[in-house]
């Protein structure tokens, strides 16, 4: 499975059916701490710590010894949009959030192929990308998925900020413990109880997708 890197030193794939880049998993927590740590903005100390108590179930786990019992952990949630923007534009040009129709052509794509030749060892060797290798071998050892789908946790992940127009609403196929109402990714959204409050979003995450720049 080819990928290139962000600025993170996480991975992403190219989905030829949508034409562009995908993360290879959900932004994870070290991704945005990388972020916080580089701007200084809104995004500090008490900003993070309200973010962390939303949900105990998501505590801040390390990518070097997760369980597969708490592996949401691992993911940024509790993030709303324009927060999720910020990130998107910190990480480069061509990044954002997916469409609604980005996300489930994805989907489809990823759950019609095999994986094959999937290995981290590059990554993990790298000291930039060497967080993200060591949390992808350990992730694909619990998983042991058949699918990209699988791999990516576009199931069994976090609920994922997607566009809709000018809406905002969420994608995702997360493990009932987690988030107990579940919906078909390729039918139906899922949208917060009172929009764009954090303390109805706590379930939602990110997931970047790279377009092609002209």
């Amino acid at each position: 499975m080819p990928f290139s890197c962000d600025r993170t030193g996480f991975p992403l794939v190219w989905v030829e059916e949508a034409g562009l880049e995908v993360h290879l998993l959900p932004v994870t927590k070290v991704q945005f701490e990388r972020f916080m740590a580089d701007c200084n903005t809104e995004f500090g100390d008490r900003w993070y710590d309200e973010v962390l108590a939303l949900d105990p179930k998501v505590a801040r786990v390390s990518h070097r010894f997760f369980t597969e019992e708490n592996r949401e952990g691992l993911f940024l949630t509790g993030i709303l949009p324009e927060e999720a923007l910020s990130f998107a534009r910190w990480m480069g040009g061509g990044y954002d959030i997916p469409t609604v129709e980005e996300w489930r052509t994805i989907y489809a794509a990823l759950g019609r192929k095999a994986i094959t030749g999937l290995s981290f060892a590059s990554l993990r060797r790298q000291p930039g990308t060497q967080t993200a290798g060591l949390l992808l071998e350990r992730l694909a050892a619990q998983l042991r998925p058949r699918l990209p789908l699988d791999l990516l946790l576009l199931r069994g992940g976090v609920v994922e900020w997607v566009r809709d127009g000018k809406r905002w609403t969420g994608l995702g196929l997360p493990r009932q413990e987690f988030f107990p109402v579940l919906r078909e990714p390729l039918a139906e959204t899922i949208d917060p109880i009172l929009p764009l409050e954090r303390r109805t979003c706590c379930f939602f995450g990110l997931r970047l997708v790279r377009r092609p720049e002209r």
